[in-house]
């Protein structure tokens, strides 16, 4: 179980009451890993909403085989991963590898769930920090798609 403080000070959580927080702070907990360790994979399922205490973590596609993977974003202290626990099919899309030591708080997703239904204004600021997120990586993909097209490519051909 998280305290209720330790909570309080992340940005996400400001908009929440301290009854709100005490019932999320019941299904929290605190876990370390250690610098490289993966606290997810990809295709796992999905039963955990982490925000990061300490630490730096990166969200990558590895493909089995492969050591290093596309890294497509990284979560510092105070920040949210793994909202594909409120998603369906509720399975990682993306491996969490930690770029060093890392402390992040794991909520229960279906325990989550179950409070949002409960209590509909801590689900709604929840789903908010939650469609920030994804509009985010939507802006960013869309920048970077239009970076590959919009980018002239140079075809040069050799005679004969």
């Amino acid at each position: 179980m998280a305290e209720v403080m330790e909570l309080a000070k992340f940005q996400m959580f400001k908009p929440f009451s301290e009854s709100q927080l005490a019932e999320v702070a019941k299904i929290a907990a605190k876990k370390t890993y250690e610098r490289y360790s993966h606290i997810y994979e990809r295709g796992n399922a999905a039963k955990n909403l982490f925000v990061v205490s300490k630490g730096l973590v990166s969200l990558r596609r590895i493909e089995p085989g492969d050591d290093v993977g596309i890294a497509f974003e990284t979560r510092e202290p105070g920040t949210l991963f793994g909202a594909a626990s409120f998603m369906h099919p509720q399975e990682y899309t993306l491996t969490a590898v930690c770029l060093e030591d890392t402390e992040v708080l794991a909520i229960d997703a279906d325990k989550l769930s179950k409070l949002c239904e409960q209590d509909p204004l801590l689900g709604y600021r929840l789903m908010l920090k939650i469609a920030q997120i994804y509009f985010e990586r939507y802006k960013t993909a869309k920048r970077n798609l239009y970076g590959m097209v919009h980018t002239p490519a140079v075809i040069t051909a050799l005679p004969g």
